[in-house]
């Protein structure tokens, strides 16, 4: 097959769905005899690409302003469809009427089931279009169970079209030296002992509940600091103005975007991860953590419970109590952080990429069929 992937959402700095993505560029062709082309904006950067069997061809429109990019995939992207046995969308949507079968990977129904925790316009966008995507897709990819459920009764979609298939954990995300975190630590001005949250800021990600329960354990003489690392998202303000409201300002760090190479350092370093989501549609990084070696408390949000499974706490995800306490008794309890970091590290490995790839490739091979 000659199988075409909309890479466009790829610009500038990576996390979730364009870090999503961008696995799957890297990883779509390993082992396989068939040809894998990524269609990317004229600002993409070549050299993430760099020794991957993929291809690269570059569209003459950007991800940014995001209307044009949309109106360019509904009106245009087809004339770039000769030759090709496919076309995946990896980003929630894809144009109508296209020449070739389709697959379409959806990530999470936030939008549609939790409009409160998304971007008007993005709850506008994918009421209009992810329906009816969804139902012209021969086949769609779902990152987990829960998700697959939700497609079926939010999309109208039968399940047999509906294929669960989890993320890969990049693997260079694995435990580090003490001397890289060290480097970590001295790069980015860390404290020698923190708790780690790492995700954009947005509201979905709860972190005013991780404050909260950081104000309490500060108040009782816990020295830890919180590290968060990650872009300012949607409705970031409140979220940055809280730890000074709290009277914690010392004792949260707000780092940014932390490069790729520097993941699993940061994450190695850290003495815990906490990652309260109030909804997901995976949860990558707490699988990132566990890889790292890192004991992780998450939510309840049931998609984290399904990635994560046995091996993390489980709080309520708004009982800042109830969280703080899961903080405390891990920060206090040698064993029961062992114990996690043993299931963490047992549970990431289950997630490799080469698996990921080829359930990915399964369901091409489906979608091809169905022409």
């Amino acid at each position: 097959m000659r199988v075409a992937i909309n890479g466009l959402l790829v610009s500038g700095q990576h996390s979730g769905v364009e870090k999503a993505i961008l696995s799957l560029l890297r990883h779509v062709g390993e082992g396989s005899d068939d040809e894998f082309v990524a269609f990317v904006g004229p600002d993409f950067d070549d050299r993430l690409l760099h020794g991957c069997p993929v291809g690269i061809h570059h569209l003459p429109i950007s991800n940014r302003p995001r209307l044009l990019r949309i109106l360019y995939e509904e009106f245009r992207l087809h004339r770039h469809l000769d030759g090709y046995d496919l076309f995946h969308a990896p980003g929630y949507v894809a144009p109508g009427n296209l020449p070739v079968p389709t697959v379409l990977t959806v990530y999470d129904l936030v939008a549609l089931r939790h409009p409160e925790l998304a971007k008007w316009t993005n709850v506008r966008h994918y009421r209009r279009r992810l329906p009816k995507a969804a139902r012209a897709a021969e086949r769609i990819i779902v990152p987990l169970e829960c998700v697959a459920r939700q497609a079926v009764e939010h999309l109208g979609v039968p399940r047999e079209r509906v294929a669960v298939v989890p993320l890969g954990v990049d693997e260079r995300l694995r435990p580090s030296s003490a001397q890289e975190h060290a480097r970590v630590r001295h790069q980015y001005g860390l404290p020698h002992a923190f708790i780690l949250f790492v995700g954009n800021i947005e509201p979905k990600k709860n972190l005013e509940t991780l404050f909260r329960a950081l104000a309490r354990l500060r108040a009782d003489g816990l020295p830890h600091e919180l590290v968060v690392a990650g872009k300012p998202g949607w409705k970031c303000r409140r979220t940055l103005r809280l730890p000074a409201t709290l009277g914690i300002e010392g004792a949260v760090r707000f780092i940014g975007y932390v490069d790729e190479a520097d993941l699993a350092g940061l994450y190695g370093a850290a003495e815990l991860f906490v990652f309260p989501s109030l909804v997901e549609g995976f949860g990558l990084p707490p699988l990132e953590a566990m890889a790292c070696g890192v004991p992780v408390v998450t939510s309840d949000a049931e998609a984290l419970l399904e990635t994560t499974g046995d091996a993390a706490e489980h709080v309520p995800a708004t009982d800042a109590g109830a969280l703080a306490d899961a903080i405390e008794h891990l920060l206090h309890d040698a064993p029961a952080r062992a114990r996690l970091r043993a299931a963490g590290l047992e549970r990431a490995a289950q997630f490799p990429w080469s698996r990921t790839m080829e359930l990915t490739r399964a369901v091409y091979r489906e979608a091809a069929s169905c022409e």
